[in-house]
């Protein structure tokens, strides 16, 4: 009962409309998210919807970074109208416009939080909206278990009296 409940939680995370950010700015920091964790030969930020994390990090406990989101997209976009005229967003860029844009924006404290942001949502528990179908977990191993067994040590035996080898 409680593991449905559990479950049910992550897929209402995980279909929701977005919390803060309208769709356009989803686009683009979602582009963002796709190059600092590519969909390649191994799920990225895409297939995980590392997206939903990052809006529901703005919505929520994250709030304070919103005006570094809103000022940081700001620059990374004239930043993109210097490098590639005629562009109209990041998402419309190639890939490999986008890498070289980001490699402009590298040293920024916004893209440093929108890295922090992708790795969080990657890595983190599907409840909270990212790491979709836990694609981060599997990607580094993880099984995910309803149950785990503590660490073994020499307290586990003074705890059930036993003596420890």
């Amino acid at each position: 009962m409680l593991a449905s409940a559990c479950w049910a939680e992550i897929l209402r995370a995980q279909t929701r409309k977005f919390a803060y950010f309208d769709q356009a700015t989803a686009a683009e920091i979602d582009a963002i998210a796709r190059q600092i964790i590519p969909d390649d030969d191994t799920p990225g930020a895409g297939q995980a919807g590392v997206i939903w994390f990052i809006d529901g990090s703005l919505a929520g406990y994250d709030s304070d970074k919103r005006d570094l989101y809103t000022r940081g997209l700001a620059d990374t976009q004239a930043e993109r109208t210097l490098l590639f005229p005629g562009s109209t967003s990041i998402a419309s860029l190639t890939s490999n416009q986008q890498i070289d844009l980001l490699k402009a924006i590298q040293r920024t404290e916004f893209f440093a939080q929108v890295r922090l942001h992708t790795a969080l949502g990657f890595f983190g528990h599907p409840m909270h909206g990212g790491n979709r179908e836990m694609l981060g977990w599997k990607h580094i191993g993880i099984e995910h278990v309803m149950q785990f067994q503590p660490p073994f040590g020499y307290y586990d035996a003074e705890a059930s009296g036993a003596e420890s080898k």
